[in-house]
């Protein structure tokens, strides 16, 4: 029992620092400007149930789904990379007055929205799925022993996956004590980060790919 729970504690340290959510929750709050807090709220419940989901997904069928479609992992870099610049300089440039129909139009693209890209690759991205995939353990999954480390490793993202659903629904909050100067900072930071983090996404991903050459 305690290698488990210690296998579970290490796969959250492993994955905590990568999902890195006290950095997101200003760059997921950006990203959902113009949603209600009610709708925002709502969105975090579902980003931390999808990370859940998708990389429990990535924990019990490893690469072989990845290699079924024909999909890598630096491919999935240089796509995701370039979806995160795209919103980013998005956020730079765009015009902070919304009107009500605007405001819509982004509610509604918001609920299309969270799996991608607000989960995957914003929130869970190629280096979550990376560090997941280097968590799976060896041998048979459907032996007991074996599954039962597929089981801690679970508990390990599910752990990760709350603090990614707590970080972003308190996020509002936070940054509404900070006013309004100090959120319009947070913004314009948060979209500067997000705009070097596509960068260096899409970077690692073609380093990646030209490896393979």
């Amino acid at each position: 029992m305690p290698d488990l729970l210690n296998r579970t504690f290490f796969t959250f340290l492993a994955l905590f620092p990568i999902l890195n959510p006290p950095a997101m929750a200003p760059v997921f709050l950006n990203l959902t400007s113009g949603v209600s807090d009610q709708e925002r709220n709502r969105l975090a419940r579902l980003i931390g149930t999808h990370t859940f989901t998708l990389l429990t997904a990535l924990l019990f069928l490893g690469g072989w789904a990845l290699k079924l479609l024909g999909i890598s992992i630096p491919v999935i870099s240089v796509a995701g990379g370039l979806l995160l610049f795209h919103s980013a300089w998005h956020m730079l440039n765009k015009d902070p007055r919304m009107s009500d129909t605007e405001r819509e139009e982004i509610r509604s693209s918001m609920r299309d929205k969270a799996f991608f890209p607000l989960t995957l690759p914003v929130t869970a991205g190629p280096g979550a799925i990376a560090v997941t995939l280097s968590l799976v353990p060896s041998g048979n999954v459907f032996e007991p022993p074996v599954l039962v480390q597929y089981l801690a490793v679970t508990g390990g993202i599910a752990l990760a996956a709350a603090s990614v659903f707590i970080f972003y629904r308190f996020a509002a909050a936070v940054i509404r004590r900070m006013g309004t100067t100090g959120a319009a900072t947070v913004s314009q930071l948060s979209a500067f980060v997000l705009l070097a983090i596509g960068v260096q996404i899409i970077w690692n991903g073609l380093h990646a790919l030209i490896g393979t050459l």
